[in-house]
């Protein structure tokens, strides 16, 4: 069983907002988690700045998330609420003699 530590976060967005809350949120949490250098880039988000990552791989596998995440909003997968889970993993060369 794996033991990592859960954050919730609960957003209430209308669908208008949907989208761009997603794109500002997802890039905040990969901004602040990343490892290595990275290009900042900023959002507006409601009003809000909201850090980024300026990189062609990342924003296309946000977008890639986002719309498979709206396609199950537009078939009605759903009615009371959807969900986003965001991990994170870590390969370790294993130490040998």
């Amino acid at each position: 069983m794996n033991n990592y530590p859960t954050i919730t976060i609960d957003l209430i967005v209308d669908r208008s907002t949907c989208r761009d809350v997603l794109r500002g949120t997802i890039h905040a949490i990969l901004f602040h988690r990343s490892f290595g250098t990275v290009k900042p880039r900023t959002f507006e988000v409601l009003d809000v700045t909201m850090p980024g990552i300026s990189d062609i791989q990342t924003e296309q596998l946000v977008n890639d998330k986002i719309d498979i995440f709206w396609k199950g909003i537009d078939i009605g997968a759903s009615k009371r609420g959807q969900q986003i889970v965001v991990t994170f993993s870590e390969k370790r060369p294993k130490k040998s003699w």
